[in-house]
């Protein structure tokens, strides 16, 4: 029971910073997790606090936007934009969704999926609903939230340790408080659950889910991570697209390779259509190939670089004799009776 109380404790400075800030939604959320924590703590005056600041006509969102509240309902957002000079870009119906995603509690109900459903599933949902919500195609109030909201049910459904824990533990804000102390516990080894602290991006996640920037060709959408607010910079794209051109650098790297001079070596092991005439070498008695029989006058025997040259082939061939050998132990492991000539050879080379 004191381990709750603190962490109770810890839930309510968290909603009185969230109350000095103007948070609302996140004082709010904090709140009844601490009550569900510690029933005994009084936070009559925080709730009240966070009453008090329905009083004004506007605030900060949870997001830290500002967010007029006039426009929380549908037929006072209509009057809103009607009223005033800028322009509505949205329909009821966008209204409609992005209310429904941000009252839902329950990451598989914010995607519409069963909690038996599939990964694919729960792909095919997040593909449907996020282009749906995006704020880039849904300028309704709230459309920031609800994105938000959809691509961390995403990133928590789709990774099978972050849905275990989630199913253990079967609400959103006691799922999200978890991940965010225990990334406080674990500030120097980040791991993938960091998506859930305060530094999301869910610009992140629908890039790398549709491999593109620019999915609407309407604006490039820029977000400000670690500073509490987003930032949105509009532009139409004069630029090249940074992806692609990430994309084309293997095919130039191959395209490079292909017309770089390189020289071919001056034996092989094997013999092939380029190696065709065989020597040996002083030492141990290791075939190899070389291309022609100028290879005795660029390399006399005795010298210095025919040496070099017989050095590598012993060390080629004791590293193929080695490979081979490994597969023979292993092989060994089903039958103790198999033959291991590979390694009987290696051990000719005074290697174990």
């Amino acid at each position: 029971m004191d381990g709750n109380k603190d962490e109770a404790l810890k839930c309510i400075g968290i909603a009185k910073e969230a109350i000095a800030s103007g948070r609302k939604e996140r004082a709010l959320k904090f709140i009844r997790i601490a009550q569900r924590l510690n029933s005994t703590l009084s936070v009559d005056d925080l709730i009240a606090a966070c009453e008090k600041m329905d009083s004004s006509a506007s605030g900060p969102s949870e997001n830290g936007s500002h967010v007029d509240r006039s426009q929380s309902g549908v037929s006072s957002g209509a009057k809103s934009a009607e009223g005033s000079n800028v322009e509505r870009n949205y329909t009821e119906e966008h209204v409609k969704l992005i209310k429904q995603v941000n009252k839902n509690k329950d990451y598989y109900a914010v995607l519409g999926v069963e909690k038996t459903c599939s990964v694919e599933e729960i792909r095919k949902a997040y593909r449907k609903l996020s282009l749906k919500v995006h704020p880039d195609k849904n300028q309704a109030p709230g459309a920031e939230e609800a994105f938000k909201k959809v691509c961390k049910a995403f990133k928590c459904l789709s990774e099978e340790d972050s849905r275990k824990q989630y199913d253990h533990t079967g609400l959103v804000d006691d799922f999200e408080y978890n991940q965010q102390h225990n990334n406080v516990r674990r500030r120097r080894r980040r791991t993938n659950n960091d998506f859930f602290d305060d530094e999301f991006d869910p610009d992140e996640i629908f890039r790398a889910f549709f491999g593109q920037t620019n999915m609407f060709h309407t604006s490039h959408v820029y977000r400000t991570r670690g500073m509490g607010t987003q930032q949105r910079t509009e532009g139409n794209g004069g630029g090249p697209n940074l992806m692609v051109f990430l994309q084309l650098v293997p095919f130039l790297l191959i395209l490079l390779l292909a017309y770089l001079p390189f020289s071919e070596p001056e034996y092989s092991l094997q013999r092939n259509y380029s190696y065709q005439f065989p020597r040996v070498t002083e030492k141990f008695g290791v075939e190899f190939y070389v291309k022609s029989q100028e290879f005795d006058r660029s390399y006399p025997l005795g010298s210095a670089a025919r040496e070099n040259i017989e050095e590598n082939v012993i060390q080629d061939y004791k590293n193929l004799l080695g490979r081979y050998c490994h597969i023979e132990l292993q092989r060994r492991q089903w039958s103790r009776n198999l033959p291991t000539p590979h390694c009987d050879k290696l051990q000719n080379f005074g290697v174990a």
